[in-house]
């Protein structure tokens, strides 16, 4: 899932985009972790060292199953954009502006060889 958060923003944004991502999930985790840890408690009849109820890790298996489920709900509603690239823009006009590009940078080149003005042409190994 984030490799298409990151490659849906800006490559300048990225890396913030990663940050975001990260620091949301850690939250949720602890989120998620205190919750069960609280449920636990609740549901623990005795507070011996060591339980041998099941009562308590049932409510906290279903708790994790509703979670499951509110998260499943939610996929459908979630919309991810063109991946890498703004709108509008496909794959072969991409590839048509770096043929336009790597041809004037060629026409370039050559034009400083023809040149006499003394310094080294501009080549570029591709």
């Amino acid at each position: 899932m984030q490799m298409y958060v990151m490659s849906s923003l800006p490559p300048g944004q990225q890396s913030l985009g990663g940050g975001i991502f990260n620091t949301v999930t850690k939250v949720w985790t602890a989120v998620g972790l205190g919750i069960s840890a609280s449920i636990y408690n609740a549901e623990s009849t005795s507070k011996a060292a060591l339980q041998t109820d099941i009562k308590p890790y049932r409510a906290i298996y279903w708790f994790c199953v509703a979670s499951a489920v509110a998260g499943c709900l939610v996929v459908p509603f979630l919309t991810i954009g063109t991946q890498g690239h703004s709108t509008g823009t496909s794959v072969a006009s991409l590839n048509e502006h770096r043929e336009k590009n790597n041809f004037q940078k060629e026409k370039e080149a050559s034009e400083g060889e023809e040149t006499d003005s003394g310094r080294l042409p501009n080549k570029e190994l591709v």
